[in-house]
């Protein structure tokens, strides 16, 4: 490891791109470099070049500007070399800076095209994941498909393998300011192939960002997705062919944070305006009363009745409601849904007011 004069050892990685993360206000660590995972590491190890050159003037100066900097710096000690740096921020839905790409290389090396990484944004107050329209491209979404809200379930849907959920909705639903997330996902692409994506989260309680502010990044060239495993397939598949459909629901909120694996083909879940709005208002009591009971100690199923969104409006399913085994069971319900017998056919309540607007989401 070369030295540059005092005793300082260079350990920068010279042409590369590293990912730091700017998650939580005057906070940074860095995430990634060249596309391999580091555990929220320093920034002043990891990426300043020298001990006369601090990087994070650079860095705060594309978090607050939110544009780019160039820059040429050289190092008066040791070897007195000179090193190109770029910060390149990455921006959340809000504008605000969730990251910065920093390139730190020789003078006359071109940098590299960066690593595709995108912020977005879980909002606790309407339980609605806030995405940019580079976090909408990454999947293959086209730029004039862009939706700028979706619900966790609409996230959730977007992974072939995804093992880390249940920490996810933890701090989603009850963020703690400052507590660190992070896992992988494996992700389908529009074009058919499978990413791998590394996420990193932040919990966030100050006023305006009550919620997750989390980075998006495809490491897809420097390590391999994983696959559901054989054993997952075949659940998923039995469970399709047999026509059971579960979401996972936090109650107290009649959320609904993801299905497993499939949604009732009826269910109308995607591009609603929040993860509320999937159960009728009047009847999203029902998940409430049945954590209460499981709550008390009585963790047998409940069945209720509630009316579902739909194409052409509410209708009736019947609900078999369980405790979610985990950690969460005292916020997450498992509901099994289905359709009362002889009511598939009858006409579904119309959606009127601001109902109706609701279904372009």
């Amino acid at each position: 490891m070369p030295e540059l004069g005092g005793g300082y050892k260079l350990m920068v990685i010279l042409n590369t791109w590293h990912l730091v993360e700017t998650l939580i206000d005057e906070e940074m660590s860095v995430v990634s470099c060249g596309g391999a995972v580091r555990d929220w590491a320093s920034v002043t190890r990891q990426v300043q070049p020298a001990p006369d050159l601090p990087i994070t003037p650079i860095i705060h100066e594309a978090v607050h500007t939110r544009r780019a900097v160039r820059i040429d710096v050289r190092s008066r000690k040791g070897a007195q070399k000179t090193f190109h740096i770029e910060a390149l921020p990455v921006l959340g839905p809000s504008g605000e800076a969730h990251g910065v790409q920093v390139w730190v290389g020789e003078p006359g090396q071109v940098p590299s095209p960066p690593r595709i990484v995108a912020g977005i944004a879980w909002e606790l107050e309407r339980m609605v994941i806030g995405q940019t329209v580079e976090a909408s491209m990454m999947s293959g979404v086209l730029p004039e498909a862009h939706v700028p809200e979706r619900t966790p379930a609409e996230y959730i849907a977007k992974a072939v393998k995804f093992d880390d959920s249940a920490s996810l909705f933890e701090l989603g639903i009850d963020p703690v300011h400052g507590r660190k997330w992070e896992a992988p996902m494996s992700v389908l692409h529009a074009d058919g192939r499978v990413m791998r994506w590394y996420c990193w989260g932040k919990g966030r309680t100050d006023p305006g960002n009550v919620g997750i502010r989390l980075l998006w990044h495809d490491v897809s060239d420097t390590t391999a997705p994983e696959l559901p495993t054989l054993s997952e397939l075949g659940m998923q598949e039995m469970l399709r062919t047999a026509g059971v459909y579960t979401g996972v629901f936090a109650a107290e909120l009649a959320v609904l944070t993801m299905w497993l694996p499939d949604a009732p083909p009826w269910v109308t879940w995607r591009n609603v305006s929040g993860g509320n709005d999937i159960v009728h208002p009047d009847d999203r009591s029902v998940l409430a009363e049945a954590l209460a009971a499981f709550r008390s100690g009585d963790a047998g199923p409940r069945s209720a009745r509630a009316r579902l969104r739909s194409e052409s409006g509410w209708r009736t399913a019947q609900l078999s409601i369980s405790p979610y085994p985990g950690p969460l069971s005292d916020r997450l319900v498992l509901v099994q849904v289905s359709v009362p017998a002889g009511e598939f056919g009858a006409p579904a309540v119309e959606l009127r007011g601001s109902d109706r607007g609701r279904l372009g989401g």
